[in-house]
């Protein structure tokens, strides 16, 4: 124990004299360096992952209670698909929203409101007996659950030293898929049990009970997040170099097992943009306020002018392009894996395209019941039988168990491969396999399709988020990344009204638009700026 302290002596003051602090005096990365990377980042790293697991499994919710709340609601068809959208629009402007405010009043603040917020209000829907409520609790919660899915990236990585930021929000992302993987096993559990009961007027049954068990575990994460302190670098960010000197400090006894007072910096330097006045009186209301609005149009003008607009403008167009194919084909594989074990069963060992599938289903759509094609009729049924197929929950986590090795391998490869590397390789082989979609012939090449497209697609948007919050200042990271998100969940909303606009007109024409608009996103990585252009 006594030759380890002394060692890690040594290598604190090696690295002290190799980065030139003198007096105790350093940056905010110097000193994040000298801290290590130990026990409070894989901590950290474990809860911001149990956010994002409640942000997945919010995200992923409304398909597998869908079912079941058609026949309690009486909902139509176009109903149904304003419900599975609901939650993604609400979401869409919100990432913005609190991305600026987190920028003026700190990632923690702001991810305890959203997840207090979201952990009630997902309680609520779950008692709400007409679709309109429902339809309109589903965006609010969208709402609230669009600041976390864009600010857990930036207060993970925050808290990390720049050689290890990007490796960690890679590995965040392995927890988005884990929800993925955790949503249809906990819905396979809970929607299919015979409950149901009334009190007082109100009907509960299983897929309320659902909805009602996700909020749970939202509501316990934003309790332990009280424990945690603010980003030290957005404190920094802001001036406040002794609060963030304080959890410094109990980072290095964290990660090193020696006590606070051995940190050998005693001073950070700030890189506020405003200066920090000390010894003044409050503000009033008025004065808060208009202080906020001038943050916030500061940070927006910021970020929209030379020369982060030339790399916000990169990102944001290759996550919009990423998004609009990741969320086109994923949202519509449990209905083409529906069609072809159907099809299958009523004209066994025949093989068909995707294509000629969708054609011959909109020919026989006057004779076929709307359960068996949902998404292309719009008569109601005489009568309503919920019952989601048993194929669509083990294809589900097939294709969810699938996309984790993309999170472990893109964390293990983040500081071993160029910047652009990874985002070139995997959009391109997304591009790849998507254009495979209109040549596959059963449920099993799609499944196969399907593990690899969702597997590329989904470890570019951890890839590109990862680059996002290293080349982004901190003081306007925030406004950036959320805008970024922001432009991405337009682009998944977009690319599902697309394929439901267009199918009809020609099943080949939303195909190739999201092989066409995914494969010019891959070409845009090349790009990215390598780390010494930063």
């Amino acid at each position: 124990m006594v030759s380890r302290i002394s060692t890690i002596s040594l290598s604190i003051e090696k690295e002290t004299k190799d980065h030139g602090i003198k007096e105790g005096t350093a940056d905010f990365e110097k000193a994040m360096e000298i801290c290590g990377n130990g026990r409070y980042q894989y901590t950290f790293l474990l809860v911001c992952g149990v956010m994002f697991i409640c942000v997945g499994c919010q995200f992923g919710a409304s398909a597998y209670i869908l079912p079941s709340a058609e026949c309690d609601l009486n909902m139509k068809s176009e109903e149904k698909g304003l419900l599975n959208v609901a939650f993604l629009a609400g979401s869409v402007f919100s990432a913005l929203f609190w991305g600026v405010f987190a920028g003026a009043y700190g990632r923690r603040n702001i991810l305890l409101i959203t997840l207090f917020g979201d952990s009630i209000v997902t309680l609520i829907t779950s008692f709400l007996q007409n679709f309109e409520l429902l339809l309109a609790f589903r965006v609010i919660s969208g709402f609230l659950m669009g600041g976390p899915g864009s600010l857990i990236y930036m207060y993970l990585g925050e808290s990390h030293a720049e050689k290890y930021r990007a490796k960690s929000i890679c590995y965040l992302g392995f927890f988005f898929t884990l929800a993925w993987l955790i949503l249809p096993g906990l819905a396979w559990i809970i929607i299919p049990l015979p409950i149901s009961f009334n009190f007082y007027g109100i009907q509960y049954n299983s897929w309320r009970l659902f909805l009602g068990a996700i909020s749970i575990p939202t509501f316990i994460i934003a309790v332990i997040t009280l424990t945690y302190p603010e980003s030290p670098k957005f404190l920094v960010s802001q001036g406040k170099t002794d609060e963030a000197l304080t959890i410094l400090q109990t980072i290095y006894a964290v990660n090193t097992g020696r006590d606070k007072n051995e940190f050998p910096v005693k001073e950070l330097l700030s890189d506020a943009m405003f200066e920090v006045e000390k010894d003044k009186e409050p503000l009033s209301s008025s004065d808060m306020l208009m202080k906020l609005l001038k943050n916030i149009w500061w940070q927006l003008r910021t970020t929209v002018t030379p020369p982060i607009l030339k790399y916000a403008s990169l990102l944001w167009i290759i996550y919009f392009t990423n998004m609009f194919g990741y969320y086109a084909f994923n949202l519509w594989q449990p209905e083409l894996f529906n069609r072809f074990e159907k099809y299958h069963q009523s004209h066994p060992n025949v093989s068909v395209t995707v294509c000629e599938l969708i054609h011959e289903s909109q020919t026989l759509n006057h004779t076929v019941p709307e359960e068996s094609f949902p998404l292309l009729t719009n008569k109601s049924t005489t009568e309503c039988k919920p019952h989601i197929d048993e194929r669509v929950f083990i294809n589900s986590l097939i294709i969810n168990a699938v996309s984790l090795f993309g999170n472990v391998a893109s964390g293990y490869l983040a500081n071993r491969v160029s910047r652009r590397t990874m985002p070139v390789t995997t959009l391109m082989v997304a591009a790849i396999a998507s254009f495979g979609m209109y040549f596959v012939r059963s449920s099993l090449q799609i499944l196969i399709t399907a593990c690899v497209f969702t597997l590329m697609a989904a470890t570019t948007n951890f890839v590109i988020t990862s680059v996002a919050v290293d080349i982004f200042p901190t003081h306007v990271s925030a406004a950036a990344v959320s805008m970024m998100v922001c432009l991405g969940r337009f682009g998944a909303v977009t690319s599902n009204l697309a394929f439901g606009m267009l199918l009809d007109l020609s099943c080949e024409i939303p195909i190739f638009l999201v092989v066409g608009i995914t494969t010019f996103g891959g070409l845009l990585c090349f790009l990215i700026p390598s780390k010494e252009k930063k």
